[in-house]
Formats: structure tokens, sequence, C-alpha cells
């Protein structure tokens, strides 16, 4: 009996959810290639939380004694209110009990880098912004289009490139001139909560002894109806896609309002302009969570004669 040809892919986006695809791919000796608009890789964001739900398939695609090693378990989150005061906390020991697996804290950025080193270079190829995408019909394939004139074919096209994938909109703009999307997915993204994300420079330990702990340290502050609440974000929209990246871009003014905000820790007078002023302005993030869910999320499946 004929062994069937794998299938190649062309996944869309160098992101978590690419380079994780690629990852699962290149372990099934399955040919892909990954595509990303960027002409070069700069992780950007702040921390994740990683537990029992995501360890078990770290374990598969990683070595998963580099992310223990780059990440601090969390046993708690606790919770105080703007005059520093504990007002209460969320006890995640009983996960471990459970499942066998604590809760982690790992910086975004490191688990990037965690994924990209398992991604041949050779299929990772940067400054490929796309323009279009289609079908060939005459050989079955699909095909992608980008800015510097390149063209590609795979059996597979999938778009890993966030909210605002160009691939998505491609194919919603195909789909649309065929009267087959729905009016909901053609509708713009709402969000209502507007966030700064980012990472500091390694801080001194005497300043902030809480981080000596072996445990991490996650700590909110609960605000008290602040201009950059939630509600103040709802009215904001997009301009010409400034906001619609991971960036910098608009970040600095938001800074500029919030860095009184009080937080716990240190010598109990810090604000969140303490840790502005200790982070990179070029790694800090203005970032949108929007809040839809798309019910058209693929096209052009179709069943194969064995």
């Amino acid at each position: 009996m004929e062994t069937a040809k794998k299938p190649k892919v062309l996944i869309v986006g160098a992101g978590l959810g690419g380079l994780a695809l690629g990852i699962l791919l290149e372990r099934a000796q399955i040919p892909f290639e990954i595509f990303e608009r960027t002409s070069t890789i700069k992780p950007l964001g702040s921390a994740l939380s990683i537990g029992p739900n995501l360890i078990p398939f770290l374990e598969q695609i990683i070595p998963i004694e580099d992310f223990f090693s780059a990440s601090k378990p969390m046993t708690d989150v606790r919770s105080f209110n703007e005059q520093r005061q504990f007002v209460f906390s969320s006890d995640f020991s009983p996960i471990e009990e459970l499942t066998g697996y604590k809760q982690h804290i790992i910086a975004r950025p490191v688990l990037y880098h965690l994924l990209l080193r398992q991604i041949p270079a050779y299929k990772l190829h940067l400054n490929k912004r796309v323009l279009d995408i289609g079908e060939n019909d005459k050989d079955d394939k699909a095909f992608l289009r980008t800015s510097d004139n390149g063209y590609y074919e795979g059996d597979i096209l999938i778009g890993a490139d966030g909210a605002y994938s160009a691939v998505r909109q491609r194919l919603y703009e195909s789909l649309k001139q065929k009267g087959q999307i729905l009016k909901t997915d053609l509708g713009d993204l709402p969000f209502k909560c507007t966030c700064l994300v980012g990472q500091t420079d390694v801080l001194d330990v005497e300043e902030f002894p809480q981080l000596k702990e072996p445990i991490c340290q996650f700590w909110s502050t609960l605000g008290e109806d602040k201009p950059f609440s939630s509600k103040a974000a709802e009215g904001e929209r997009f301009r010409g896609m400034d906001n619609s990246e991971w960036g910098p871009i608009a970040a600095q003014s938001m800074c500029d309002d919030t860095r009184g905000f009080p937080i716990p820790g240190g010598n109990g007078t810090l604000t969140m302009g303490d840790l502005y002023d200790r982070t990179p302005k070029n790694l800090i993030s203005k970032v949108m969570l929007e809040e839809k869910v798309f019910e058209t999320w693929h096209y052009g499946r179709r069943d194969k004669e064995q």
C-alpha cells in the first residue's frame, strides 16, 4: 500500500501559537514554513501564568527542565487596595494536589525564546508581510503572496498572526464576495480593557526583598474608579491600526497617566512610575484585550479520496 504524501503547511505568524504549531509539525515530520511580517524577532510582553492546563503540552515540545529553571512556582495571588493594605488572596495550592503540577510564572519573552530554539532557522522567514492568499484550483494548492514579491504554495495555509490576522481578513474578503460570511464576523473587534505590559531591568533584591523568595510574588492592586480604568478605554478606537500591534506606540501617554498609581512592596511608597523608570521604553507595550469570538475559522476543507 502506497504511503500517503504528507501535506505541506504554511504558517503565517511567528508568535507563540505559530511557533508551537511549527514544533508539533517538526515532531511529526510534516513539512512546514513560518512567515513573519517583522524583519527581526523582538518578543514583547510581561509574564504568563502557566499551570496544569499547559505544562503537559510544553513537556512534549520543549526541554521541560529549561522551562522550570526559567520560571518560578506561584502559590497564590494577593490583592491590595490603593492604601497598600492587604485585601484578600487566591490560593492556588489545591491545583498541585489535584493535578501534580504547580502553577508557574514565566516571562513571556523567555517562553518565546524557548519555543523559537526548537524551530529550524531555515523554516522561519522574516520580513514577509502577507498581501494576498488564495487557492490554486489547477493543482489544489493554497498560496500566499508577500510584499517582497514572494509567492509560496502549500497544501494547508494557517493564520497564526493575531487578532488582526491578515490571513483572516483576506479570507473574509473572498467569502464576503461569495456571500458566505456572517455579518457578525465582519464587525469591529470590541474591547473594554487597555493594558500596559512590559518587563523591568533586573531589580535590586535589597530594594525589592520579595524577589529573594523562591516562590513568585504575584501581587495586584485594586483601583478605585481611576480615569485609566476599563471604562475610560471603552471609548477609544483604533486609528490606522496603530494599536493593533504589540509595541510601544501610544504607551508613553498611558505611562504618564498611571505612574502615580500605588503598588505594594519595597519601602511602602512604590508606584507604577518606579517600575516604568526601570523598564526600557521599547519594551513597554500598550495593548487592547479584544473580546470577540469568530464563527468562521476555516474554508476550503474537503474530503480526499483515500
